[in-house]
């Protein structure tokens, strides 16, 4: 009985997921073509609108079509305005604090994450709260936080984040108690990629560069963790045996010859120049010691890509941030995979900065899992 009422209510997520992606992508739609579109009876489509039209997830247009048959046909839409949730996105470099509803950053500081963190979390949480205060009437959601390194996502303990904050760390129990709002705690590149899930059938790999590098994996619109957590975590397989020490404590990780901190040194110690990594990507193409460092970068980035997808078989790759963020180096990096044999193997594009993935990561990672049941 206990399995089966679970099996029901899981039935029942997902149909509701269904409506509300469906509705999300596709604008305004009649419950007739609600049902066509999804597979569902017109009798659940029915249920399930009144459900979330009543949780104000979902909202009568009051505009009206005619059905073949002459039939009016009232036109149902996503009201993604009317939730809101406070994201924060934690990375060794900047912490972004946001406010945001499904489609809309309504605010977003951006901080230093060594200073917002000098006094521990209670900055955080002053923040959080005063963001939290300011939905309006919106239905507020809760926090989500989303933060580099190892994060089990259970418990809301931080496991790892290599440094930024300390090992173990309860992070979702401190900002709970320090705000009172319900928060859950997730690695921050899979709150990234959970941030561009669009519908029930997605099935993506996503890469973010820069500070560091890592990977998620969505298939069919699950989040795939793994057994301990650590799945996708591509910046720390091994490329180069007993190679540079990596923060992670390994040797030869991909990482360690990637990062935005070793192309910095390796440039300087090239050239004797000291260059921020932004100036050095601008100079791809035009400045020798530049290209060299970023050819080698690219050239380990497209193998690891590249198996990575022959294991997993994404329908499409992702890439984000740091030297992903280039177009001349985009288009390298599409070269060399294609080199490395993985040419035509899976789609590649790039997610730009007006995806907002760091503004919207931890506010949409709370939605999908409060509302969306996702």
């Amino acid at each position: 009985m206990t399995s089966g009422t679970r099996s029901l209510k899981g039935l029942r997520r997902g149909n509701k997921a269904a409506v509300l992606f469906l509705l999300m992508r596709e604008g305004e739609l009649s419950r007739v073509r609600i049902a066509a579109k999804t597979g569902l009876t017109g009798a659940s489509v029915t249920q399930l609108c009144k459900e979330l039209i009543s949780e104000g997830l979902v909202e009568e247009s009051g505009e009206v079509t005619k059905s073949v048959a002459g039939r009016r046909e009232t036109l149902l839409r996503f009201a993604g305005e009317r939730i809101a949730a406070v994201g924060v996105n934690i990375e060794s470099d900047n912490t972004h604090v946001s406010l945001c509803t499904w489609n809309e950053v309504l605010a977003e500081e951006i901080y230093p994450t060594q200073m917002l963190f000098e006094r521990g979390i209670d900055k955080l949480n002053e923040r959080v709260a005063e963001l939290a205060s300011a939905c309006g009437g919106r239905k507020f959601v809760g926090v989500g936080i989303a933060a580099s390194g190892i994060a089990d996502e259970r418990s809301g303990v931080s496991v790892t984040s290599y440094g930024i904050l300390p090992d173990g760390l309860p992070l979702a129990a401190k900002v709970r108690e320090g705000t009172g709002c319900e928060v859950s705690l997730i690695n921050n590149v899979r709150a990234q990629a959970r941030a561009l899930i669009t519908g029930c059938e997605d099935d993506f790999m996503l890469v973010k560069h820069g500070p560091g590098i890592g990977c998620a994996v969505i298939s069919d619109r699950v989040t795939v963790s793994g057994a301990t957590g650590r799945a996708g975590e591509i910046g720390h397989i091994v490329v180069k045996e007993g190679g540079e020490p990596c923060r992670c404590g390994k040797r030869g990780c991909l990482e360690a010859y990637v990062s935005e901190k070793h192309l910095t040194e390796l440039y300087r110690s090239k050239t004797g120049v000291e260059l921020p990594v932004s100036a050095i990507y601008d100079a791809f193409g035009g400045d020798s010691a530049a290209t060299g460092v970023l050819d080698e970068s690219i050239g380990l980035i497209a193998l690891s890509i590249g198996n990575a997808a022959m294991l997993l078989n994404p329908a499409r790759v992702l890439v984000t941030g740091g030297i992903f963020s280039r177009k001349p180096l985009f288009d390298a990096l599409c070269e060399a995979i294609d080199r490395a044999g993985f040419g035509g193997t899976f789609a590649i594009s790039q997610v730009g900065d007006d995806k907002k993935p760091k503004a919207f990561s931890g506010a949409r990672h709370i939605m999908l899992e409060r509302v969306f049941g996702v």
